[in-house]
């Protein structure tokens, strides 16, 4: 699949696809869309900067970012040529099960082989990488600094026909993407149509994320890109921190806290917040090293979610994903995966109307089946947060047994190799929850224990 040329498929759906929305989950929308309608535009309300920085669009920019093995592959599968760009601009790519220090639920992950790949990077780095390989896709062009400020319909308003820019501006569209993140006013602007808008699940968290860059030893010899520890015991414990080894040289290094239980802002008190966690890992990496600048911080109320797979009726020509459709608690670092999973549905769901002859059947099975990969991600991360008593909203379906099963799969898979690796394949959405359920890992899960370990086990490579 090549990024720079027409395919074959290209123009079959209609002559114009705009995308609202130019952060990760709109470029990777539009690439798919490139291959279905002559033109696609992309409409992005921030100016996005040429160099790999953080931008006003993205406060979460100047924080630990991850795109899971599951996200990996999509952006691959799109962008084939991108992989050199993103190792020459700092990227470390390699296998998470080797080369992440994890420690989830107060045991460490086994190191072990996955054959899944994914990048450790900055988030701008990504997005930058991402942009420019979009923007070289002929049939794309992207306008910056331009909000979309409605949606243009029939006269009947039963289909959207394009968008109303803040200029006024009416554009004209066979296609309309609403990929404009968690702020979106897609249910607003159907419900001006006429359609009942989404109903919205919320669960409160309030977590506080607090960030230095600390530059990395000179010379310094590590096996790891990525470091990170989770509470070992909830609810006592609402901490978890890490380290994310990002290009030119630098550690991000970030601490987070449940319930506001947010880590202070001078670096000594950042160090005593990740000397507390459950184990010293992070702190005896940093604690002989000095920060590049101030703190960055970030707040996150609440992760929301807009059920547009609940609904009967649609407006035809729109479909709304990412962000817009979901926002999960970045703690976990499923964000991106998890709209890079639909945006390849999407191309699934396009591909069938081509061959169908129309987009007049698109939304309803889009929305059928990005909810799959919603709900693998939502009842893994909400079965977790639950566990502390302030967490607000509704508790997943059959939790108290999805809160043991989930402990003890914990357990098995810091014991048994075999399942340590399905288990991580199923957390960085590369395969999906129904694969843990095999009869033998059933098994060997019900008579499972959590492993005693007072410090992190040594890394022995496998020759």
């Amino acid at each position: 699949m090549s990024e720079n040329k027409a395919s074959k498929k290209q123009g079959v759906l209609g002559e114009h696809a705009v995308v609202i929305g130019g952060s990760m989950a709109g470029l990777l929308t539009a690439r798919v869309l490139s291959d279905y309608f002559e033109r696609v535009t992309i409409f992005e309300a921030d100016t996005p900067p040429e160099e790999a920085v953080p931008r006003k669009g993205v406060p979460q920019g100047n924080h630990i970012h991850t795109l899971l093995p599951g996200g990996t592959d999509v952006v691959l599968k799109y962008f084939p040529n991108i992989h050199d760009d993103l190792v020459a601009g700092g990227a470390d790519y390699g296998d998470p099960t080797i080369k992440w220090r994890l420690c989830m639920g107060g045991r460490w992950q086994p190191r072990i082989a996955s054959g899944m790949g994914s990048y450790t990077m900055s988030r701008p780095l990504l997005e930058a990488t991402v942009r420019k390989h979009t923007a070289a896709v002929p049939n794309i062009t992207l306008h910056s600094a331009t909000s979309v400020d409605g949606y243009y319909s029939n006269a009947d308003n039963t289909a959207v026909t394009g968008v109303i820019l803040e200029s006024g501006e009416t554009v004209g569209a066979d296609f309309v993407a609403d990929v404009s993140g968690r702020n979106s006013s897609a249910s607003k602007w159907i419900e001006a149509m006429g359609f009942t808008p989404p109903e919205r699940s919320t669960i409160g968290i309030d977590v506080g994320y607090t960030t230095f860059e600390v530059a990395e030893p000179l010379g310094n010899q590590r096996d790891w890109n990525i470091l990170f520890i989770t509470p070992k015991r909830i609810p006592e414990e609402t901490r978890s921190g890490g380290i994310f080894c990002i290009e030119g040289g630098r550690y991000l290094v970030t601490a987070s806290g449940y319930h506001k239980d947010y880590a202070p802002t001078d670096w000594s008190g950042f160090q005593d917040f990740m000397k507390a966690l459950p184990y010293s890992s992070i702190y005896d990496e940093i604690k002989d090293l000095q920060p590049s600048g101030e703190a960055k911080e970030y707040r996150y109320t609440s992760y929301l979610r807009r059920h547009y797979e609940r609904l009967t009726n649609f407006p035809t020509g729109l479909i709304v994903l990412g962000d817009a459709m979901c926002s999960l608690n970045p703690v976990y670092g499923q964000g991106m995966t998890v709209a890079a999973k639909e945006v390849d549905h999407l191309d699934t769901c396009l591909r069938q109307c081509s061959e169908n002859g129309g987009l007049g059947n698109l939304a309803r099975p889009f929305f059928k089946g990005a909810a799959k990969y919603i709900d693998a991600a939502w009842d893994a991360i909400t079965v977790e947060d639950f566990r502390y008593p302030q967490t607000r909203g509704e508790r997943p379906r059959a939790y108290g047994l999805a809160k043991w099963l989930n402990r003890k799969f914990f357990a098995l898979s810091g014991v048994d190799e075999e399942f340590s690796v399905a288990f991580m394949k199923t957390l960085g959405l590369v395969e999906p929850p129904e694969s843990l359920l095999k009869p033998k890992y059933l098994f060997k899960a019900l008579f499972a224990k959590m492993p005693e370990q007072d410090r992190e086990p040594p890394f022995r490579p496998v020759d």
